[in-house]
């Protein structure tokens, strides 16, 4: 290991093991510093105002709110300035795992999926909110000492819905994801209810980051027709569902493993008072 990633990640794991200011449970984040980034470039990066999270990802039954909402041609008031001409806020029903995943109610605590950017941010604004950044995700999932799950490092026993999961042990290489799981578990794998892992939270009180499903944000790189996704999903190995995994994905695009979640700013006088 080379000796600058062996010295950050150490600097890392020392943090680890500082007291951290107090957990809290209403899913505010505040404003401040926080350690982010995989182990080997680990960056100090500040969060300019605080954010209250949505505790979970966005439900089936709160996106068919949105869908009783929007207009005939599948568009809505809500709409990113931006938003290419033939967009629609219907889900990518052609995708979905199951045909009747929006209809049937037995699905209602499932997150919504198979939306596409566009789709998500105009949900968010419908309620009042927007997308975090890539960096209030990752804040809000490790708090502010570089934790590799939001409930710690501690991978054993993990509430996390992911490949190894539904193989029954760690899936390391990619070879191992192929035979252990692409080829058999993959047929039962999927998502599962936003409020079924308790115990997968972070710092601030935000459920169910790390794995079950890739969640949108608001950031994009060099393609501003491709978003960044944080999180990982139910199809990935326990190494690839860290809180700073990281992914892109086309804006137009709608997939059973992506969803989202929302945040709202708040003043910094709401989190002194509380």
């Amino acid at each position: 290991m080379p000796g600058g990633a062996f010295i950050t990640e150490q600097v890392r794991a020392f943090l680890a093991h500082l007291p951290m200011d107090a957990s809290t449970d209403d899913c505010v984040v505040p404003a401040g510093v926080y350690l982010v980034g995989p182990a080997e470039r680990l960056l100090l990066r500040r969060v300019q105002r605080p954010v209250r999270f949505d505790r979970h990802a966005v439900t089936v039954s709160r996106y068919r709110r949105f869908l009783d909402a929007i207009l005939p041609d599948g568009t809505s008031r809500w709409d990113h300035p931006d938003q290419p001409a033939n967009v629609t806020h219907l889900p990518w029903t052609d995708r979905l795992r199951e045909a009747d995943y929006y209809v049937n109610q037995r699905y209602g605590a499932f997150p919504a999926t198979c939306v596409s950017w566009w789709s998500a941010y105009a949900f968010a604004a419908f309620e009042g909110k927007r997308l975090p950044s890539a960096l209030e995700w990752e804040a809000a999932a490790r708090g502010t000492d570089g934790r590799l799950f939001p409930w710690g490092d501690d991978s054993d026993g993990a509430p996390i819905n992911c490949a190894d999961t539904w193989v029954g042990r760690p899936v390391v290489t990619f070879h191992a994801w192929q035979q252990e799981f692409a080829q058999q578990a993959l047929r039962t794998a999927w998502v599962t209810p936003v409020d079924e892992r308790p115990a997968n939270r972070s710092p601030y009180g935000v459920e169910d980051m790390a794995g079950n499903i890739w969640e949108w944000t608001s950031t994009s790189l060099d393609d501003p027709g491709e978003a960044v996704l944080c999180g990982g999903s139910y199809d990935n190995p326990m190494r690839a569902v860290q809180t700073s995994s990281k992914g892109i994905y086309r804006k137009r695009g709608g997939s059973n493993a992506v969803g989202f979640r929302c945040v709202q700013d708040i003043d910094q006088s709401e989190v002194e008072a509380s």
